[in-house]
This record gives C-alpha cells, structure tokens and sequence, in this order.
C-alpha cells in the first residue's frame, strides 16, 4: 500500500477503536453518552469520507453552532423539537445554518449505526423555507462580460484562469486542478476530475470534484488560444493554469493579485442587502449563456455537474422567457379592434365575474 492509503487505513482504525472504547465506557458506566463525547471518534469516520474543505466547515459548524446548542446534551435524549429549536437560534447566513444542520443529522446517521439511537432526530425536524435563490439574476450580462475583460490584465496566468471559469463554468477549484493530460484539442473538450481546496490548517490539497464524478466542458473558440499558451513548454501531468509561481491560484491570491474587492463593483452591482459579485458568479454566468447557446437542459446539467435536472434548469429562465412572450402576446390583443368585454359584450364580462375571473 502507498504511504497516502496506510495513513488513511490508520486513521479509520484509529476512528474505530475510539467509538468502541466510547461504547465500552458507556456501558460499563450504565450512563448516556453526550453529542460532545462522540464528536471526535464519530468526526474520524465522517470527515475521512468528505472533501477538505466540507470537513473544514463542518469543524467550524461544530464549534459556532453544533457544539454550543448540543455539546454536552446526552445523545438519546435530542428530539426533533431541540434541533427546530437549535435551528432558529444559530445565527450566520441560511447556508451556514443548514451546513450546521447537515453535520447533525450526519452525526446522528453515525449514531445509529453505533448502536446509541434507534433513529435521526433531524428527519423529524421541518427547518424554515431556504429563501429563494435565483441564480441566473447573479450573471453578467454582455456588456458586464466586456467591462470585465477591460479589469483583467491584458495577458497572463491570472487572464486565463478568470476567462477558463467564464468559459468553461468550472468551479475555480476545478480550473486551478486542471492538467495538460484533461485537454481533448480534437473535440475541444476538457476532462474534469479534481478540484483544488484548502484543507485542514488551510493547505491546498488536491481531492475529486463536488459530485465525485468526471465529467466534461467544452473548450470555446475564445478560449482556445488561452489554452495553446497555457500548455506552452508543459507535460501531460502539469498543471495547467499554476500561478506565476508554480503554486495552485485559490480564491484569496487570484482576488489579491487582481484587486478584485475594488474592481468588481464596476463590473456589475446588486442590492444592498445581496452579497457583492463572487468568482462563483462566472459559473452562473456560464450556465445562463449555454441555454442561450441553444443547449437542451440534459446537456448543461452534463457539462456543470448538477446533482439533478431542477438545478440546472433555475437557469433555464423560464420565467422570463414566458414573461416576454406573454409581453408581445398582450400587446397584440390588446392593439387588436375591441369586440366588446372578453369578446362577447356585457354578458360576457357578467359571467365572468360570476365565475371570479
């Protein structure tokens, strides 16, 4: 075995021996094991099977909410009302609430299978609705893909990598774990198979994609010769996009080295109480630009990787585009010789008051 895998093998075993000794002490002292006692043997086991960074939000989902509202409650005891309960009091952004609640219920999953509960309180539990999200409001429209590219320097690895995210619709994780050896340059394709995070103390590592699944993006006409220089003097197993000094780009150096705090507020503004453009928004943009490429919603769900159907077609606008067609619609009815109320005179209109039309 490598050394990676008898790490891995140790750590596992390690996670076990600590829920059997937990177990053991549990009975022998014919008590209740609390949330708290079985967090770090149950963590073990649940962050060996999670990417990086979610094990990184769960730790700090643990500390800021988990462990503040169940710590040090006996296990067997939390019901479905405690967790409704803890739910309303955490405080944060919803999706850092239902991180907190997906660590959980994780936890508990664990739970039962160590044999302390018969079943998961938090499928009991009915959490407030997440509040409407509409993806496709967050991308840039055409003349905001323009000013952005007036922002970016005119050339360079910082250049590529924005232009491979707006392109391609990769996640920037999955841009920066891209290698020579994914490029397809008879199809024009691209191979995704990893993505690039920080992990535990914030060190990059290098793990699978979100879904845990290859998959592919297509390589654009603008995007071609972005790639030809990119690939200049590199190896199949090079990185592709590396930063000006080898290193992966995150987040945090491709923002500092573009100024993007500053910049980014005269590519595109929303509402006072939205957040301001994220990387993350060039995804969005890419996913709202291939329905208007002609693509059938199957098909942009294969190139971004949704989970599921109802998630890529949030950017399908539907709404509009059914909204613009009931706009033209109206207005040649309405520009049309009136025939009396709804066509038929006065009795029309009286009976369709009686039916409350």
């Amino acid at each position: 075995m490598t050394g990676v895998t008898c790490e891995f093998v140790r750590e596992q075993e390690q996670a076990v021996l600590a829920c059997v000794h937990v177990r053991e002490r549990i009975q022998k002292d014919a008590s209740m094991a609390t949330l708290g006692e079985l967090f770090e043997p149950y963590s073990g086991v649940l962050f060996s099977r999670v990417a990086p960074a979610t094990a990184r939000g769960y730790r700090s989902a643990w500390r800021q909410r988990v462990q503040q509202s169940f710590g040090g409650v006996e296990i067997r005891t939390i019901r479905a009302f405690d967790v409704e309960k803890a739910f309303s009091s955490w405080t944060g952004e919803f999706s850092t609430k239902i991180d907190a609640f997906a660590l959980l219920s994780n936890l508990f999953k664990l739970a039962m299978k160590d044999g302390q509960l018969d079943a998961n309180p938090c499928d009991g539990a009915d959490l407030p609705r997440r509040p409407e999200f509409d993806p496709a409001s967050r991308a840039l429209t055409r003349s905001e893909i323009d000013r952005l590219l007036l922002e970016l320097p005119e050339s360079g690895v910082y250049r590529r990598f924005v232009l491979a995210m707006l392109y391609t619709g990769c996640r920037l994780g999955e841009v920066a774990g891209l290698r020579v050896g994914d490029l397809d340059l008879v199809d024009n394709t691209i191979r995704v198979r990893r993505t690039v995070s920080p992990g535990e103390g914030g060190r990059m590592t290098v793990g699978p994609t979100k879904g845990r699944r290859t998959r592919q993006v297509p390589i654009v006409g603008p995007l071609l010769p972005l790639i030809r220089e990119a690939m200049d003097s590199k190896g199949d197993h090079d990185y592709l996009f590396p930063g000006p000094r080898g290193g992966h780009i995150s987040s945090k150096n491709l923002s500092r080295a573009l100024n993007w705090h500053e910049i980014r507020d005269g590519i595109k503004t929303f509402a006072p109480e939205e957040e301001p453009l994220h990387w993350h928004d060039l995804r969005h943009t890419a996913a709202v630009l291939f329905f208007r490429f002609g693509l059938s919603a199957p098909e942009v769900q294969a190139i971004l990787g949704h989970s599921s159907l109802a998630v890529t077609q949030l950017y399908a606008d539907m709404r509009g585009d059914a909204a613009r067609h009931a706009a033209k619609a109206g207005t040649a009815y309405w520009a049309a010789p009136s025939e009396g109320q709804l066509g038929g005179g006065d009795e029309s209109a009286k009976l369709a008051a009686d039916q409350g039309i």
